[in-house]
């Protein structure tokens, strides 16, 4: 890139963490958990990343192991103040945003439209004005400004943006991420401790709804890459999973990977969402939201004709074995040592049940 010609940003070093490639790539939502994993691929592969948050360092401290010493700078910042943006993407090159929030917490000061519509579209700007070449955003599968999912709507929004703002940005719009800290794998699994086995479905798109799960760390692959491929300016990728799975098919493999039988007890689409409405309402932080229940028991529908994993040169792992090993953590001691092969036969064992 142009500014490596700059003598501060001369490459030092053979490769590896503790090296400097030079590039110094600023990274916003780095202690999201797909956040941490960008800045781990980073500061693998000898990259200075600077991380704003508007948290304490305590809760981004294990980040600064990610990178050699001083190769990982981690600056205050809120979203809402644009001076405090400008200092953390001025040294910059490249800019990736993974802020993301997927729902309206209650007493928050921000809202879903002001994080990932009008945020993206700031950083985007801001961006643009202190002299970043590339800028990347995270997006989802399904974004679109006419949604009626208020979390793909705001993402739509946000991708909009952030090409009137930068329009050479890149978007990465993702499906469903799975491993370990999924909110989606959290949700199936509380099923088994909160309803006592008894799994309440939607019954009408419970087998029928299709799922294309990538795995986190492949999203964040996905996103280096992205801001270090040439031909990646301007483009938007859509990463979509090898494993092609219904609702039913996920349910089954996360119980399967639990060693835990259960029931499944389909019921109208009003009720579940009731259920989840009454947690919503007295929960400050919900582990799960209707909106998300809808969108998880809708297809995801990825456009045609849009790069992915294939033109960024990235393999994606099974999201049928990555669900595995994330549930490796929950399962009782007994479970911990049983192999990838003998869940699937759990699973297949389970059919029965469904």
């Amino acid at each position: 890139m142009a500014s490596a010609s700059r003598l501060a940003h001369l490459p030092v070093g053979s490769g590896y963490r503790s090296s400097f490639n030079g590039l110094v790539v600023t990274v916003f939502g780095p202690s999201g958990h797909i956040g941490r994993h960008v800045v781990n691929r980073l500061g693998r592969e000898g990259t200075h990343v600077v991380v704003p948050t508007r948290s304490d360092d305590y809760y981004v401290k294990d980040l600064k192991v990610c990178g050699d010493l001083g190769a990982v700078k981690i600056l205050p910042m809120l979203l809402t103040n644009e001076e405090a943006i400008y200092n953390s993407v001025k040294h910059s090159d490249v800019v990736i945003n993974c802020i993301n929030r997927q729902f309206d917490r209650k007493l928050a000061r921000n809202t879903m439209a002001d994080i990932n519509a009008d945020g993206a579209g700031r950083l985007a700007r801001i961006s643009k004005e202190a002299g970043v070449e590339r800028f990347v955003h995270l997006s989802a599968v399904g974004a679109n400004k006419d949604s009626a999912s208020p979390f793909l709507r705001t993402k739509g929004l946000g991708e909009e943006a952030v090409k009137s703002a930068f329009p050479d940005a890149t978007i990465v719009r993702t499906c469903d991420p799975v491993g370990y800290r999924s909110r989606t794998l959290r949700f199936i699994r509380k099923h088994c401790y909160y309803f006592l086995g008894f799994k309440p479905t939607i019954q009408a798109t419970y087998r029928t709804a299709v799922k294309y799960p990538v795995g986190i760390a492949d999203v964040a692959h996905s996103l280096v890459a992205a801001a270090t491929l040439s031909e990646a300016v301007g483009r938007t990728y859509e990463l979509v999973g090898r494993d092609k799975l219904t609702v039913a098919e996920m349910y089954d493999l996360v119980f399967a990977s639990l060693f835990k039988l259960y029931f499944p007890v389909p019921l109208p689409e009003q009720v579940v969402r009731g259920m989840v409405k009454m947690h919503e309402f007295s929960a400050r932080i919900p582990f799960f939201t209707c909106d998300e229940v809808s969108r998880l028991y809708s297809s995801e529908e990825p456009t045609p004709g849009l790069p992915g994993f294939e033109q960024l040169g990235i393999t994606p792992e099974s999201a049928k074995f990555l669900t595995v090993e994330a549930m490796r953590f929950y399962r009782p001691h007994y479970y911990e040592k049983v192999s990838y092969e003998d869940v699937i036969y759990q699973q297949q064992q389970s059919t029965p049940y469904r």
